[in-house]
């Protein structure tokens, strides 16, 4: 198979353009490497060819590197082979005596840049497509293609390591700064741009940071204790292929080429059989089939009405806007309407994310409105006002005049109310559907969409490709209190304030999680979320699961207190405006005793995991969800669930479910009924199965 096209330009210049068949991406296989081999053998022997630009003819993609598919199927063998066969063969491009340049236009990423690193010169163009990384340590794994090895030489060992060890991408424009890149092009005049820097020799002036000349052992010995430490810091230890690129990075400064390549080998055959890589590896495919198209051939979404210009229906409105829809943005309050266009404007404002002229386009799609006005000619309504149910219907049976075709899908963005109640005010339920988004909407990718009782199959279809149009993650769910997410993440909030109210330590109850993975702690995350929206969400649940929901008396009263969290500056932390964040003192005239704070890191996690994991169990039990995939990834995605243990149904797995039910019945005695194990992660225990049988 042809993936690769090769072509003279002038006579002694050679064009390699990736192209690879039946794919929208460019992806390294033992083929593709093998063809590139070839190619580059030729290119050796023929001295009349005087320079070599590498290109892609993909819309939006140089080259996303190696295909992971091999990673999950090949043996330690056959891994070895490909991984030898990839150094080589970028070796053979930095041997090449004609200059090489990497001229990029879309992602490259991973193997795809270590490809452009093997190269003299890169040059990108500045479109938003355009990224350019090494984005391994997110897969549990590093760069083994070279990458750890020439990215610190090219620029510097201190920015190596923030951009290997963050598996960061950035834009043309950031990696022209860290100096990645030597030049940045319009599309339309990349090619042209290449061949000029081969031409006649004039190459770009190196940009980048202060680099020390490599190999540096003295360099190398002073800051690898730092790094060591501050990596253990901020992964807790869970994440290996961190901790150990770092160190791969770290050699690379103190020590040849040759020797660093070897080591990146022996490193990446260690790391694949870690079950924290298996676990983000598994994750990554999870994304890739919820990113695949359903429906293809349905009309794209033009335009969006969105009612309420508060925080969500801002965020949302400037996400669909930066995707290309034209947005109606409705409040009935004036000044409500003022502050959200000010957010949308604020956001818009980031020149890291976007140039002006992207702002001003996305500006020019939002239209506010703060009258009543027809809405048939937009393609889909998206209710995104208070969370209250009176409020919410009287906005649907309002829309049923105002958007009164058929073809106009009706959504809700309700966090935790009921699909059928709110779908039940308008004349035709079969069109309305839950498009729940997460806050902030420009940072969360996983979206809900909810399937009510009434809402037509097309409808669900629609919505779902909808939410995959303007770049994030649909998880179908079914109408139920708190749908999937909210349903899991409150128990285990909650019982986190119990706990709190019991007289363990703030500090000590969120540093507990923490370790055990989670992004945030959960007292914490309830001072973002809002004191009084999690107690709105909570009364939601309590009123269907009051029997088994203990809500802690503390929330009710912050709420009188005005704590509320970040907010208003004071919740369980003190929030000063700086970075500093201290546990709010105040906090402990609200405890009604000390019984838990006897309770060291393993019991508080213990209590808090399980918790949560035996609701994921109930959701998947209630087919709340199709699978328990689906569960992990939306409380990955969703919550940032410690991804390195694969979501709470895949931690159960491992934590044993037999064991898992014992300490949850012990639990259930000691700590309330709420501990109770779910049937079927009884019945599965008693069975000896597994959520996951690989």
């Amino acid at each position: 198979m042809n993936n690769i096209h090769r072509e003279i330009v002038d006579g002694k210049f050679c064009v390699l353009k990736f192209d690879q068949p039946g794919t929208k991406a460019n992806l390294f296989n033992l083929e593709t490497l093998t063809e590139l081999d070839g190619h580059l053998r030729d290119i050796a022997s023929d001295y009349s060819i005087k320079g070599v630009v590498f290109i892609s003819a993909k819309e939006r993609v140089f080259h996303a590197g190696a295909d992971l598919r091999i990673l999950e199927k090949m043996n330690i063998a056959g891994l070895k082979q490909f991984l030898t066969l990839g150094q080589e063969v970028f070796g053979r491009i930095a041997s090449l005596e004609a200059p090489t340049v990497a001229a990029i236009h879309g992602a490259c990423l991973g193997g795809g840049c270590e490809l452009a690193l093997a190269c003299d010169y890169r040059i990108a163009t500045p479109d938003r497509v355009t990224k350019i990384g090494l984005p391994e340590t997110k897969l549990g794994i590093l760069p083994a293609w070279g990458g750890s090895t020439r990215l610190p030489r090219l620029i510097g060992v201190t920015q190596a390591l923030k951009v290997i060890l963050g598996g960061k991408t950035p834009a043309a424009n950031q990696a022209l700064r860290y100096g990645m890149i030597d030049a940045i092009a319009p599309r339309e005049l990349l090619l042209s741009v290449a061949l000029g820097m081969i031409k006649g020799n004039r190459l770009p002036h190196r940009s980048g940071w202060l680099r020390l000349p490599l190999p540096n052992r003295l360099y190398s010995r002073l800051i690898a204790p730092l790094v060591r430490s501050r990596t253990l810091r901020e992964t807790r230890g869970h994440y290996p292929a961190v901790l150990k690129a770092a160190e791969i990075v770290m050699a690379s400064a103190a020590s040849s080429e040759k020797e660093s390549l070897a080591r990146e080998r022996l490193a990446l055959l260690e790391l694949i059989e870690t079950d924290a890589c298996k676990n983000l590896i598994r994750l990554f495919f999870m994304g890739e089939r919820v990113r695949k198209s359903e429906g293809a051939g349905m009309k794209p979404v033009e335009r969006v009405a969105v009612m309420g210009a508060g925080v969500m229906g801002s965020g949302i409105a400037a996400w669909m806007s930066s995707r290309g829809v034209r947005v109606i943005l409705r409040d009935v309050d004036p000044k409500f309407l003022a502050k959200g266009l000010e957010r949308i404007r604020k956001s818009f404002g980031n020149r890291r994310v976007f140039t002006e002229k992207e702002a001003r386009d996305g500006m020019d799609r939002i239209s506010p409105i703060a009258t009543e006005v027809p809405l048939d000619h937009v393609d889909m309504v998206i209710e995104a006002a208070v969370e209250k149910m009176e409020a919410k219907q009287q906005i649907f049976a309002n829309l049923d005049r105002q958007a009164s075709h058929i073809d106009t899908l009706l959504a809700t963005n309700t966090s935790a109310l009921s699909l059928a109640e709110i779908a039940g005010a308008t004349k035709n339920p079969g069109r309305v559907v839950g498009i729940h988004f997460f806050n902030p909407v420009h940072k969360m990718q996983l979206v809900e969409v909810v399937a009510g009782p009434q809402t037509a199959p097309e409808t669900v279809q629609r919505a779902v490709q909808f939410v995959r149009q303007i770049g994030k993650l649909p998880v179908v769910v079914k109408d139920s209190p708190g749908f999937l997410v909210n349903r899991i993440l409150v128990p285990y909030l909650l019982e986190a304030g119990l706990l709190f109210e019991a007289g363990a330590r703030i500090v000590d109850i969120d540093e507990a999680m923490l370790d055990f993975g989670m992004p945030m702690g959960p007292l914490r995350l309830i001072d973002e979320v809002g004191v009084d929206i999690a107690t709105d969400v909570t009364a939601t649940l309590a009123a269907r699961f009051g029997d088994r929901l203990r809500v802690p008396g503390e929330l009710d009263q912050m709420v009188s207190a005005g704590w509320l969290g970040r907010k208003s500056g004071r919740g369980f932390y003190v929030y000063s405006g700086g970075r500093k964040i201290v546990p709010h003192a105040g906090m402990d005239t609200l405890r009604r005793s000390h019984t838990a704070n006897a309770l060291d890191s393993s019991q508080l996690q213990q209590r808090l995991s399980l918790l949560l994991a035996n609701e994921a169990v109930r959701c998947l039990e209630e087919h709340i969800v199709a699978d328990a995939e689906t569960v992990d990834f939306a409380m990955v995605m969703g919550t940032g669930f410690a991804p390195f243990r694969g979501g709470p149904l895949r931690f159960v797995d491992v934590f044993g479910l037999s064991k898992a039910v014992d300490e949850l019945e012990r639990l259930a005695v000691k700590a309330g009924p709420h501990f109770t194990p779910s049937p079927l992660l009884k019945q599965l225990a008693i069975e000896g199965k597994r959520f996951y049988e690989d």
